[in-house]
This record gives C-alpha cells, structure tokens and sequence, in this order.
C-alpha cells in the first residue's frame, strides 16, 4: 500500500462556522430571519439561500421523510409543523415557556425532566408518531445523489442545489478548508475530492473562493490519485479516473458456491451491498462521457497533467491521511492475481453470466427495499446500474428519482444525504421506553405522543419475507433501524421495539391501544431475535447487526475500502448484544413463550458481555462513542438480570472506570478519537448526551456514592435551556470505528431518562 506522504497534520478543531445568507429573500426580510436565525459561513461568502418559511416535510404513516419546497402563495394555507419551524429556527416555533426554570431556586431533576420532555414533544411528528431529524455526518454520501443526477442529465431541483451547496460550503474545515470523511474529520483526499466535485457539478466555478482554498488543500494532500477504493470509483464513473487504477471487485464471486466461506453472500450486509453494485461497474468499466466540464475539473484535481498519468500505477496509492486500515499482503496478493485474470483469463461467456447474476441480485436489493437499498451509498450505485441496464426513461430508474429524496435531509446548515433514510424506530422505541422509565408516560400531557410511536412501531413491523435468492434471513416479526420499507432487520433495534411495546401493552393508562397488536406478532419478533445470536463457533452468545456471523472473522484480511475497519464480515457487537439482552429479559417477564430457552439464551448473551470487559472495567463501543456508549448499555442488560455493583466485580469495574473519567464540572465528555484510537479520549469539554450516558449506569448500577451523580446532574439542569432544550454540542455516534454521525434526539432523550431514573432513585433526595 503506498502512502502519499504530505506536510498536512492539521485536526479539525471543535469549531463551527455559522453565517447564513438569505439569497433570494427580500431585504426587509433578512433582518427578521438574522435575528432568530443561527449564522453560518456562508453568509461571508454571500452565497444564496433559499427562504426557510417555504420548506415543509412531508411525511407518511410508514415514517417516510422528505422535503418540499412551496410557493410563497402556499406558506399561508400549508403552515409548516413544530419540528421544521424548530429546526430552521423560524420565530413562528412554539417555544415552551416553562413554570419552572434553573433560575429558580425550587427547580430541581424533576422539573428539568418534564421542561425537556415537553420540549421534546413538540419535534415529534403528528402525523406519522415519528421524530424526524437530519442524521448527518458523513461526507461521502450527498456524491451519488449528483453524480447519478449528473450522469442521467436530469438537473437538480433549484432549492436543493441550492441548499447541497449550501451544506458543503457550512462543514468544509474552518483553517484548510478541505472536508473530511466526516463532518469533523481532518481534511482527507475522499472528502476533498468528492466535495469539491460535487460544488463543481452544481455550478460553483473554480474561481469562487471556496473551491480555491479546497483545491490548495486537495493538491497539498497529493490530489485525487490519493483517493481511498471508493473515492476512485465514484472518479470512474465520472470520467475522473481511469480504470485501470482500480484495484478489482470481481462479480464472478457471486458465482461460487455459497458453501465456501469467501462467499460474498456471507459478508456483512453492507459492504456486500456496495460492492454488488459496483462488481458490475467495475465489470463494465462504466465511464460517462467527457464534456468541457469534467475536462476541467481533470486538470483541477492532479498534482500532474491527467493525461500523462499512468493509473495502472496508483491502484494502491492511498494518502496516509486517509489511509485507516491498511491492505493486508493477503489482498494485495490477491488483487495482482485478479488484475492478470481479469486482463487475460476471464472468457466472456463468465463475463455475461457474471454480469447477468449480478444485475439479478441488484434487482432483488431493489424489490426487497422498494428502491430505498440498504443505504444511500448502495442505493446510488444501484441505481447508476438500472440506468445503464433500463434507461433513463424506464419506470426502476424513475423510482430511484422518488426514492432519492426520502434520505436528502434540509436543516439550517443547509441539505445534505444522510446515513440512512433516518432513525425512526430507533427513536421512538426509545422515546416510548424512557417515558416509561422517567415516570412521564402515563401523564395526560404525553399520552397522544406516545400513541403516535407505538402506532408507528406497530406498522414499522416487517411483516413479509423477501425475495427468494437474496442471500436475506427470515425478518417477518422483526424491525429496522429506519423504516419499514427500508427492510433491513435489525438486532437492538428490534428487541428495543419489542420492549417499548410491551411498556404500553402493560400500561392499564394505555387499555384503548392494547389490542392493536397480538402477542403472536411479539412471539414473531422474538423468534427473529432469538435466530440472530450466534451460537455456534463464532463469538458464542453474542449479537451482530443484522445477521447472524456467516463466515470467519479473519475475511477482514480482504477489506479493500481503506477507510473504514471490521466491514467484511459481521462482527459481535457490546451494544447489540446489550439491547437484545434488554428484550429478551424484558419479554421473560410477561410471556412464557419459548421461556426455558430464553433463559438460557440471555445467560450466554450475559456471559458474552462480561467477557468482552476490557481489563480497566471498559467496554468498547462501536456505535456509539464510545467506552461511555458501550458502558452504558452494558451495565444495563446486567442489571436487567440482577446484578449490580454490591453483587458483581464485572459492575463494579465498570462504574469505576467510568468515574474516573469524570470532568471537574461534574459532567463526562468522550471524543471521536476513542473510536479511532482504541483508547478513551476524553473530549475538550463535558457534553450533555456523554454525562447523561454515564449517570444512566451508575444509577442502573447502584453506585453508593451519590455525590459522582449529583455532579452530573448538575450539569444537566445547567446545561439545559430556559424552555427545556438541550442545544447539539458534539457528535454522538460513530461506525467502522472512523465515521462521526450525530443522533439528535439523544440529546433530549437520555437526559430525560437519567434525570427520570435520578428522581426516582432518589425521590426524598434529589437535587
């Protein structure tokens, strides 16, 4: 693997610019929004915007989230809903007005419970019972949604283009202005390359101010030959790159027999998702054709004249700022073997029948998510492939237009393609299970907003298998991360489901709903909970993601992206486990469905998470950040089951690790660079979401120290606004151990549930 050596060892630091730029609004108007409005950088730079008042989301019963952009005529008849005045910080929002605030005396957990929870309310969806948000971070994923766009010649809708721009420009790096593999990433070839490529394709020349500064940086870094597998890819497809400088991702893998352990069948959902698509791309060597544009942005983005490049050359030319996961010499082995058989042995009999397989298994991706794929980096590949197999006016390639707006997220930074098509039932099992826990549910003032969640979770069930060769597991009974539609099941995310329902089934406050959904359908999930544990020969007990582990774990010696660790395979998860713990045990209580089993089923999930203990009491988390994320969630599936720290050293070792990372203002504050590093790195400063974590164990815990969580509650009632909000301070999600992603309504939904559980613990004691 070569690294391009460079001068650059900048990290982005915790700074964010905010200036907005009202654009097409009237002058009258720019002085209201200015002063309601945050500021981002791109009003510096006097970049249009479009007018806030005019975006509405529209969502449906199946929690599908996209935007629109109206006349001014409409604004007065179609009025846009809490969440959008909230999020575009419009002066019409509805801000709460509490009793009772941190300037009274008397104000006290409680108080800041119910202020957070009534706030929190008003971003719940009425429609739909989801809480929408723009589940952002990553860099890398608004490049399909314009390069397919680009490609097909079909343009941008003005607001979006406007607003794609807009996003960009907001998270480039505040000192190289380069963009990273994240949001706050150090500037890194993928995200400069991609980004600047995306400016240039939405009309931005190369003389704006902006892309001078990005390209300076590009350049400085070794220039696009530096980009990481995917970024070379995408440069392709684009008529960017060449090729031949692409290692290979060979589509007649998917012709071996599915016994052999190598089968990409057997990999990780994802990854076999992204390069399905791109096997066949890589089998076509599909390139767009040239123009006077992509001429240019060729000579912009190389350190030398692309027409003297020999790509052949750079196929393992990675820059060392990028680089996280290195080629193993397995792979390099392996790839010099393809490359010759590719070339030279490969008949073209096993070239059509590959390419024929491949397609058929990508339409199967599509029939099993209705066009959404299982993310949007797959979605875009895919659909550049119906493109090229159906046609720009076929009815697939239609639908992926449809379907490309249900992850294009708009918020005051401007819009961006987020991770997933959302977080919606991920959210609201939450929402459902922490009013339960903080005492809030069976008030009057919440009870339509936890109807609305346990409704949207009741129809987010997956209720049919798919299609048949799909390399998929049974899922009917189970749920996803996002939406129904979506149809990827999800471990933690359906045993969180089959507890918050449980909650509502056993609340006699909630008797109307009760029979909206039979305990067969619960019976069901189970069922699917239970068949994704590993319990054979790979990590006994625990949970992946969405699979059971279908081949050995030292297949990561094939990872060929470069910048993302443990994605060739699934791997057991502390976090996953730790929730399908919490349904199960949750379940048990209630049903005597497959009871004897169960019991055994959570011993060995038990067993498994003490075992994967570091020897300083931690947990690594790999979905969260990160130790704190992960200590959580696993004293509380052992407290599920009884222990606590008087009964257990496992419980007892992890409390104190956690203390000891405490803040002098009481608070806990983890950075990014754990998930990196390996190791806890404690952030700038306390965050909210980070304290709140950590008071949740040490409560589930029973830790007798009360003043350790007096501090940190302290911090929470401080921190907290005047009308009940919690403001976003930093990332709060992380994947492939190197990509930040934020999850807004942590910030309001584990404060509620640490000040909850505090005043319950402590009601004759609480602060």
């Amino acid at each position: 693997m070569k690294r391009l050596q460079t001068g650059y060892k900048g990290q982005r630091p915790w700074i964010t610019y905010h200036v907005f730029k009202m654009g097409i609004l009237k002058e009258t108007d720019k002085l209201q929004f200015k002063n309601t409005m945050s500021e981002f950088y791109s009003e510096t730079l006097d970049l249009p915007r479009t007018n806030p008042e005019q975006w509405r989301l529209r969502t449906d019963k199946l929690g599908r989230e996209t935007w629109e952009y109206i006349s001014i005529d409409q604004c007065e008849s179609d009025s846009q809903s809490t969440f959008t005045q909230w999020l575009l910080q419009s002066p019409e929002f509805p801000t709460p007005e509490p009793s009772m605030t941190k300037n009274d005396l008397e104000f006290d957990a409680s108080r800041a419970c119910l202020n957070g929870a009534n706030f929190f309310k008003l971003l719940q969806d009425k429609h739909s019972g989801i809480f929408p948000c723009q589940y952002k971070g990553p860099m890398f994923m608004t490049i399909g949604y314009v390069a397919v766009h680009y490609i097909a010649g079909i343009p941008i809708p003005e607001p979006q283009r406007v607003e794609i721009i807009r996003y960009i420009v907001n998270t480039a790096h505040p000192i190289d202005g380069g963009w990273g593999l994240h949001s706050v990433d150090k500037s890194t070839v993928f995200g400069t390359v991609l980004n600047y490529i995306i400016l240039r394709l939405c009309g931005m020349t190369k003389e704006h101010p902006v892309l001078q500064r990005a390209r300076a940086t590009l350049l400085n870094l070794g220039g696009a030959i530096g980009a990481p597998h995917w970024g070379k890819v995408w440069l392709c497809v684009l008529n960017l790159y060449n090729w031949e400088g692409v290692n290979p991702a060979p589509p007649d893998m998917w012709l071996l027999p599915y016994s052999l352990p190598i089968h990409p069948g057997r990999w990780w959902v994802h990854t076999r998702g992204v390069y399905l698509p791109i096997s066949y791309l890589s089998l076509v060597k599909y390139s767009c054709p040239l123009n006077p544009l992509l001429e240019e942005i060729r000579s912009e983005i190389y350190v030398n004249d692309f027409n003297v490049i020999d790509f052949s050359q750079h196929r393992n030319t990675v820059c060392g700022v990028d680089l996280y996961y290195p080629h193993s010499p397995i792979l390099n082995v392996a790839n010099d073997i393809l490359i010759k058989y590719e070339k030279y042995l490969r008949p073209t009999w096993l070239y059509n029948k590959s390419k024929k397989r491949v397609y058929e298994l990508i339409c199967k991706e599509i029939e099993n998510t209705d066009y959404l794929c299982i993310a949007p980096v797959n979605q875009a590949f895919c659909a550049l492939v119906t493109l090229i197999e159906e046609g720009k006016a076929s009815f697939q390639f239609q639908r992926f237009q449809e379907r490309f707006q249900d992850a294009l997220f708009h918020g005051p930074q401007g819009m961006t393609i987020m991770g997933t098509n959302g977080v919606q039932t991920w959210d609201c099992a939450f929402m459902i299970q922490y009013f339960f826990v903080a005492g809030l549910a069976e008030r009057v003032e919440f009870y339509e907003n936890i109807v609305a969640a346990y409704r949207f979770l009741i129809r987010s069930q997956f209720d049919s298998e798919c299609a048949p060769g799909s390399f998929r597991d049974k899922r009917n009974g189970a749920w996803g991360f996002s939406t129904k539609t979506q149809g990827y099941t999800v471990s933690d995310c359906t045993a969180e489901s089959i507890k918050a329902i449980i909650m509502v089934k056993n609340s006699p406050f909630y008797s109307k709903v009760h029979g909206e959904i039979k305990d067969q359908r619960l019976y069901d999930a189970i069922d699917v909970l239970m068949n994704l544990q590993n319990i054979s020969s790979f990590e006994y007990g625990s949970f992946a993601t969405y699979e059971k582990i279908k081949a050995p774990l030292f297949l990561e010696c094939l990872n060929p992206a470069e910048v993302f660790g443990n994605i060739m395979v699934e791997y057991p998860y502390v976090e996953c486990t730790d929730s399908s713990v919490l349904g199960l045990t949750y379940f048990h209580q209630y049903y005597n469905y497959r009871h004897d089993e169960i019991t055994k089923r959570i011993k060995i999930a038990i067993d498994y998470i003490k075992n994967a203990q570091e020897p300083d009491g931690s947990w690594y988390g790999c979905w969260g950040i990160c130790y704190t994320y992960a200590g959580m969630f696993a004293i509380e599936a052992l407290n599920s089951v009884g222990e606590d720290y008087t009964n257990s050293l496992v419980v007892r070792k992890g409390c104190d690790f956690l203390v000891s990372k405490q803040m002098k203002d009481g608070g806990w504050g983890e950075s990014m660079k754990s998930s990196e590093l390996h190791t806890y790195v404690s952030s700038p400063k306390s965050l909210v979401v980070q304290t709140a974590w950590t008071i949740i164990a040490l409560i589930l815990a029973k830790y007798p120290n009360k003043k350790v969580i007096d501090k940190g509650v302290e911090l929470l009632k401080h921190r907290q606004e005047i009308s009940g909000e919690w403001k976003f301070e930093s990332v709060e999600g992380v994947f492939n151990h190197s990509c930040a992603i934020e999850y807004p309504s942590y910030r309001f939904l584990f404060p509620i549930k640490a000040l909850g559980l505090y005043t319950k613990m402590y009601a004759d004691n609480h602060i």
